[in-house]
């Protein structure tokens, strides 16, 4: 997005917002029908102007998104006023406290999703770990969403950081753009300068599978990444296998009657790791063998309420971290972008350094 374009919006919200509880009653609505205005000349200009977000000359959805959440600001605000309509006394302090709250909480949000990302340190232990693979390091980073809320500065900022991550081998769990293939672009030149000892290896997620095609795919492996779109990908030391399984996401939102259609099969012998972007299909994975599976797509919530709500668990129990069935693992990472809204509370972005060891 262009400084220009994110004046106007801002000029616009601001009109809309701070005029609607400062000005006279009788100017309020001159205030909205003015910001109105500006919206809808922003989005016009905004959406005929991005060539890289338009699919086959319709226009993405993306600006819409955008729109919306910056316009979580005016409901909040216009409450405020509404509660000092109430109460005759002290409305000045009312609306000085409720603003003050809501652009705090706005500014917290976007401080946590923009902020740097946390780098999550977890050991697992196999004993059935080939010997030479006893110390290997995988990076996982997933729900990239490369597009309007991460631009090339920001995809940088963390292909720099996951690279400093030092894992051998890179693991994109998916969603990778946010509504259109020319998005992956943006992520695949950005995280170019990582360069881990085995490659970069990726599956697609719910937002890659536009109008469930592979072109995500294709313009990834553009950029050097192994896309793993049912397949395997083998690595090997000292004649001993790791073998990687990746799933792509489902084409229907009934991940529990997903059944992949294996490319390759029956797998290589080796130590199995599953990859794909809902943890919902750890079972899937777990029937192919797969010791430790890595998955994404939950965002942890993206906003966390919890102990109260998070809207993460009305997709998954598998939120965020590690899981264990039997002698079994799952890692879901909480990922590095947003969707719906450029906002995160209490859900920082994450890149996960996961160490294989060889015991019990």
């Amino acid at each position: 997005m262009r400084s220009s374009h994110l004046i106007l919006m801002a000029f616009g919200l601001a009109v809309q917002g701070v005029g609607w509880v400062l000005l006279p009653r009788r100017w309020k609505p001159l205030a909205a029908l003015l910001g109105l205005v500006l919206d809808g000349a922003w989005f016009i200009w905004y959406a005929r102007d991005d060539r890289s977000l338009s699919v086959s000359g319709v226009w993405a959805l993306s600006p819409v998104a955008t729109w919306l959440s910056f316009h979580l600001l005016l409901g909040p605000v216009v409450g405020v006023e509404g509660l000092a309509a109430l109460l005759p006394w002290r409305r000045r302090w009312v609306r000085g406290i409720g603003l003050g709250l809501i652009l705090g909480g706005y500014a917290w949000g976007l401080g946590e999703a923009y902020g740097p990302p946390v780098l999550t340190e977890v050991t697992l232990s196999f004993p059935d770990l080939p010997p030479a693979f006893d110390g290997y390091r995988i990076t996982l980073i997933g729900d990239v969403h490369g597009g309007l809320y991460a631009g090339g500065r920001t995809l940088g900022r963390w292909a720099k950081a996951t690279d400093d991550a030092q894992g051998e081998l890179l693991v994109g769990a998916g969603d990778f753009v946010t509504h259109s293939p020319e998005e992956a672009e943006r992520a695949g030149v950005a995280f170019e300068q990582v360069h881990p000892r085995d490659g970069r290896v990726g599956v697609l997620g719910n937002h890659d599978q536009y109008s469930m095609t592979d072109e995500v795919a294709e313009r990834l492996r553009r950029h050097g990444w192994v896309m793993l779109l049912d397949q395997s990908l083998v690595i090997e030391r000292d004649g001993q296998r790791l073998v990687f399984l990746g799933s792509r996401h489902p084409a229907s939102e009934d991940e529990t009657a997903f059944r992949p259609a294996w490319e390759g099969k029956p797998w290589a012998d080796g130590f199995r790791i599953g990859i794909c972007h809902s943890p919902e299909q750890w079972s899937l994975l777990r029937q192919e063998g797969a010791r430790l599976t890595l998955a994404a797509h939950t965002h942890a919530g993206q906003v966390n309420l919890s102990p109260l709500y998070n809207a993460g668990l009305e997709r998954t129990r598998y939120l965020q971290g590690l899981f264990r069935e039997g002698a079994d693992s799952l890692f879901v990472t909480r990922g590095l972008g947003c969707t719906g809204i450029p906002i995160r509370f209490r859900c920082r972005p994450e890149i996960a350094r996961i160490t294989l060891r060889r015991g019990h």
